[in-house]
């Protein structure tokens, strides 16, 4: 058989080669030059169902590599007998052949394009998830303390992370994920995170998102007891950063009206402080009315 019944084969196995190849080596590149996760290397635990997660993911790849072959293979085959029967040394190479190469780089193109940008979104989407469950496990040491404590509470359009109902009052906890310097110019430094009252103080950028973002969400949750519970309930916005330290002057955080920390070790303790403000009786119809916001499960 003519090596050149072959041929056929070759822009599959090209294409083949050049994206795994441009795939790899981006993510290669992109570990190199990306920031670190601030929870990195920290022990942090399962929450129920975690590794039924991990297998349910895993499945799920290997449903879409099969998928995959399954959809290749009839194009392969008849890609691979058609050029097997093609007269090479006749081919006239003209505008029709042209027109489909550039189609075919435009589509190589776009591919890589949109698996960098998934790439990307996956990996911001992974560490707020871990950060969420991070910052979960550690509010929920808080009913201990008579605090009752909800995750990913329903609202309009969005959820609030966690909401935490103490003694002392109610507070909308949004939890945020920012990486660390990739080369840090102090490893005293490079954790930390200051809060001026009006900012986030990071090691190389500062930013006020996350703070009017809380206020938002606190403000809609006041709001919806006022009108669920016919008084007026204050909902204090607070930011958590798990897997940072962060520094405040101790005015600025009696005063500041969005409360900042990290959750780890006792950092949410300031919640449960004895200070109370809200009997058990009115926490339980706090509890209730939030309750009225998540998706009944019929049977």
């Amino acid at each position: 058989m003519a090596w050149s019944k072959f041929l056929g084969y070759v822009p599959f196995f090209l294409s083949a080669f050049l994206g795994l190849s441009l795939a790899i080596g981006y993510r290669v590149l992109k570990k190199r030059r990306e920031r670190r996760s601030p929870l990195a290397a920290r022990q942090i635990g399962h929450v129920p169902g975690q590794q039924l997660v991990d297998r349910i993911s895993d499945h799920e790849t290997e449903m879409i590599t099969s998928i995959m072959i399954t959809y290749m293979a009839l194009p392969l085959m008849f890609m691979g007998w058609s050029g097997s029967h093609i007269q090479w040394h006749t081919l006239q190479w003209g505008f029709l052949e042209w027109m489909y190469t550039v189609a075919a780089a435009g589509m190589f193109a776009y591919g890589l394009w949109d698996y960098a940008k998934h790439l990307h979104k996956r990996d911001r989407a992974r560490d707020g998830l871990l950060a969420e469950r991070v910052t979960g496990m550690q509010l929920n040491r808080l009913t201990g303390k008579g605090c009752i404590v909800m995750h990913d509470l329903p609202a309009e359009n969005f959820n609030i992370d966690h909401v935490v109902i103490s003694p002392r009052g109610v507070y909308a906890v949004e939890t945020k994920s920012f990486r660390k310097p990739r080369n840090p110019t102090s490893e005293r430094t490079d954790h930390q995170v200051h809060y001026d009252g009006e900012s986030l103080q990071f090691p190389d950028f500062c930013t006020s998102k996350p703070l009017g973002q809380a206020q938002q969400q606190a403000k809609w949750l006041q709001r919806y007891l006022r009108e669920a519970l016919d008084r007026e309930v204050k909902v204090t916005p607070a930011v958590a950063l798990p897997g940072w330290f962060v520094t405040s002057h101790e005015d600025v955080w009696r005063s500041a009206p969005v409360k900042v920390f990290s959750p780890m070790g006792d950092g949410a303790n300031f919640m449960a402080v004895d200070l109370p403000r809200l009997d058990a009786t009115t926490r339980q119809l706090i509890a209730t009315a939030l309750a009225q916001r998540f998706p009944l499960s019929l049977d």
